[in-house]
């Protein structure tokens, strides 16, 4: 007997497609366009929560940059760079070199240095270096804030290193320990009229509790700036010195460090020798010719024989004694 088919389905099991909705039928572009609104407020959601996201911002530009990079390179000795914070400009770069500290007074061991490499550019522009000119009053003011509390005194005494002169400050804190503040600013020698040569400014304080005012003026004597600009015409330092005016010249001397201010003089060693010895060594060389100093050996002074002499007339003539 045959089956009837139910509707909307085919033998073996296959399935028709069911005709559409009645409501689909009437308003069959309604349906499109309600998943074309839901799409788009998905996408929309999106791009909020992707608007709501933002970069971490930080309140200063300065950098942490490896101790290799600092531009101040300390004297052999220390003190030791212990980190380095730069900060980039349009037309130059700072950085704080911190250095070891050895100290109880407020604050930290730091070398403070500006390099310009256009000094024309106008003070007014932004994310521009200004190197300001160097007052009285704004060496106190950098004073007061890097060495809070320390009384510091300026020194009149004229001292240069290899970049030129510069200026320092010495102060006691209340801890004991010695204080200096220097400061330094190199510029060409030569007014840069066409093309500005940069400049540099240097600043150092250095506190310790053991060490003297010579000791610490070490590292403003000994420091090396280990940083320079790819540029022709960036050059803080100016003309090289002319050589000597002897140098080169008959009968004008140059000696080695610390052998041309003894000349003259001559040094023995003592020997152990015997008095006949002594008196037959020979005399000391003239000043000026150079000598073996094991070989020299000072002269003993020679004590004159006594001489008899006649008894002054007018005393009675003393026999000598028994025996002699």
């Amino acid at each position: 007997m045959a089956t009837q088919t139910p509707r909307n389905q085919t033998s073996f099991g296959a399935s028709r497609p069911e005709a559409c909705p009645e409501s689909a039928r009437r308003h069959p572009a309604g349906f499109g366009t309600g998943l074309k609104l839901l799409a788009a407020a998905a996408v929309l959601m999106g791009a909020s929560a992707c608007a709501g996201r933002s970069e971490l911002g930080y309140a200063t530009l300065m950098s942490e940059v490896p101790a290799t990079r600092a531009i101040i390179v300390p004297p052999p000795g220390g003190p030791s760079v212990v980190a380095v914070l730069q900060r980039s400009y349009q037309n130059g770069v700072s950085q704080e070199i911190a250095l070891s500290t050895a100290s109880l007074t407020t604050g930290q061991n730091a070398f403070y240095v500006s390099l310009l490499n256009n000094a024309s550019s106008p003070e007014g522009a932004t994310e521009t270096l200004t190197l300001r000119s160097l007052t009285p009053d704004r060496i106190q003011s950098e004073m007061e804030e890097r060495i809070p509390g320390v009384e510091m005194q300026t020194s009149l005494v004229y001292v240069q290193n290899k970049f030129g002169p510069f200026g320092f400050a010495t102060g006691r804190s209340s801890s004991g320990d010695l204080c200096l503040y220097a400061w330094q600013q190199i510029e060409p020698n030569e007014p840069a009229v066409f093309v500005p040569g940069g400049a540099i400014s240097v600043r150092l304080r250095l506190c310790d509790a053991d060490a003297s005012v010579e000791q610490l003026l070490r590292v403003m004597y000994g420091y090396t700036i280990a940083a320079y600009y790819l540029s022709e015409s960036w050059n803080p330092y100016g003309s090289p010195p002319s050589p000597p005016a002897n140098f080169g010249q008959i009968d004008a001397p140059m000696y080695p460090l610390g052998l041309g201010n003894g000349a003259g003089t001559t040094v023995s060693r003592e020997r152990s020798l015997t008095v006949e010895t002594r008196r037959a060594a020979p005399s000391a060389p003239r000043p000026g010719r150079f000598v073996d100093k094991d070989t020299v050996a000072p002269t003993a002074p020679e004590i004159p024989a006594p001489t008899e002499t006649a008894p002054p007339s007018g005393y009675p003539v003393v026999p000598s004694p028994p025996g002699q």
